[in-house]
């Protein structure tokens, strides 16, 4: 490699050497004719020959060195601190709500994208207690509010499934320098009966995956119908404490026990420090004279593990919560886009479709290319693409016109469609006039065709998937031949074609 190199700079150096011995050359012939006739102007036209040859290298030299440069690396410096990739997910969802045009469903998920920034902008510490009923949740929240011993701020979020605490937790109980804030869920329980307790429980499960902190809260053993959906939430990647509850009822040994069971089983998903044996509301204690005292609920190993979490975690926690919800919101948000769009398109291709099967309806030609007249022209797939903020220039739309043009004249889709409506159209009118008819029905038929199937395009940022664009069409054409269907197309292309 460094003898090609010396070879080529061998080279470079002799030929610029014949150049420049070729140029003074040529400049001496140039000032001894034009000195005869005067000296002064032999001067003048060689300096500025010279100036212009100085100032054409020099611009030679600039843009050469400018090619053949070392590239230098851009870096692209991507953020990644949690709450910073927050922010930025976050900020595109909300470009998604935006561009949603029904009302309703825009502000819903404004007020959810609102509700997320102001959570990560007060950094407000979640805690959502779920399980099976019975299992003493709501008792639970009740005895963290008292044991903590912060003020309850306001009761946020109440309806009839699921109530939410916001407290102001003191600082001393945080061991920091301010008070912070924390909102406790409580939420129904799972395995209700009837309709009613399956919708509460949904509703459970969606509180739940809103968590930065899990209390799944439990009375025994793990039973199958609780495994389940702590191991969803486990995977979706939920920080979770299983919370034995009701231990007072538990001889010392069978509590320890049920502790070594419960670790046990969940090996791989939690760690041993995060299954926790408490007594929310313990069983009052009997006197000798029969005297019920109460028992003050014994929390102070959760306590200790939920603010150490808190601590150490909630940044962190709070952060990729955030993250998952506004990847949810922007979910969300892209399905009623492409309802909306959908539509959208939809109106377009109809449009087109019956202004070419006007056209042959009346002056129905035998020399008329069906195949040509029913591939979706260029200006109508320019805007079909342009409602999915696609750029189509006019050659490329053609381009993809003519490929499914293809397509269909190799799925043979023309003869199929002409016979399938044919039989339709008979049923319906005289021959004669169904025969004058069909080719424009047929082309009508087609675009749709053609059509939903740019819209499949599109709809997967213009990628015809892995069984390219005959399998698009072939699943157009297999969903637009049902029977329902062509009824209602024929007697929609009857009324507008006669």
């Amino acid at each position: 490699m460094r003898r090609s190199y010396s070879l080529l700079a061998a080279i470079a150096v002799l030929t610029c050497l014949v150049l420049l011995l070729t140029t003074v050359g040529s400049l001496a012939q140039l000032y001894t004719a034009v000195a005869v006739v005067s000296p002064l102007l032999a001067q003048l036209v060689v300096g500025a020959l010279l100036l212009a040859l100085l100032i054409a290298l020099g611009v030679l030299a600039r843009y050469g060195w400018l090619f053949l440069r070392p590239k230098s690396k851009r870096e692209i410096l991507l953020p990644t601190a949690p709450d910073a990739v927050a922010t930025i997910s976050l900020q595109a969802a909300r470009q998604q709500v935006e561009e949603i045009e029904d009302e309703i469903s825009r502000q819903a998920l404004t007020a959810r994208s609102n509700e997320l920034a102001r959570r990560l902008a007060q950094q407000t510490f979640q805690i959502v207690v779920f399980g099976l009923g019975s299992t003493g949740k709501t008792a639970l929240v009740h005895a963290l509010m008292g044991e903590i011993g912060g003020e309850v701020v306001a009761t946020i979020g109440t309806t009839q499934t699921a109530t939410s605490y916001r407290i102001a937790v003191p600082a001393e109980t945080m061991g920091t320098q301010e008070d912070r804030q924390l909102v406790l869920v409580d939420t129904p329980g799972l395995l209700e009966f009837g309709v009613l307790g399956e919708a509460r429980a949904s509703e459970a499960k969606v509180l739940a995956a809103q968590a930065d902190l899990l209390l799944f809260v439990i009375d025994n053993d793990l039973h199958r119908a609780e495994y389940e959906p702590l191991q969803m939430l486990m995977r979706m990647g939920k920080r979770s404490l299983l919370v034995f509850n009701k231990s007072d009822r538990y001889l010392p040994t069978e509590k320890e026990q049920i502790l070594k069971r419960l670790k046990e089983r969940t090996r791989g998903l939690l760690s041993s420090e995060d299954v926790v044996a408490i007594a929310a509301k313990p069983s009052p204690a009997f006197l000798d004279d029969g005297l019920q005292v109460p028992v003050e609920p014994d929390l102070a190993g959760l306590i200790r593990r939920i603010l150490d979490i808190w601590n150490n975690e909630s940044t962190d926690l709070i952060a990729n919560n955030l993250l998952l919800q506004s990847q949810k919101i922007s979910e969300d948000a892209k399905a009623v886009l492409n309802t909306q769009r959908q539509q959208q398109a939809e109106k377009i291709i109809e449009r087109y479709q019956w202004v070419g099967a006007g056209v042959l309806a009346a002056t129905p030609l035998p020399v008329v290319d069906m195949l040509a007249t029913a591939a979706v022209n260029a200006q109508m797939v320019i805007e079909i693409a342009r409602i999915y903020g696609i750029t189509v220039s006019i050659e490329e739309s053609k381009a993809l016109a003519v490929s499914l043009a293809k397509t269909m004249a190799g799925l043979s889709l023309t003869k199929g469609a002409m016979k399938l409506l044919a039989v339709g159209l008979q049923a319906n009118l005289a021959t004669a006039v169904a025969s004058k008819l069909l080719q424009g029905v047929s082309a009508a038929y087609l675009t749709q065709i053609a059509g939903k199937s740019f819209i499949t395009y599109f709809q997967a940022n213009q990628d015809w998937g892995d069984g390219g664009v005959q399998a698009v069409v072939e699943q157009q054409y297999q969903l637009n031949r049902k029977d329902e269907f062509v009824k209602q197309f024929l007697s929609n292309a009857i009324e507008r074609l006669t």
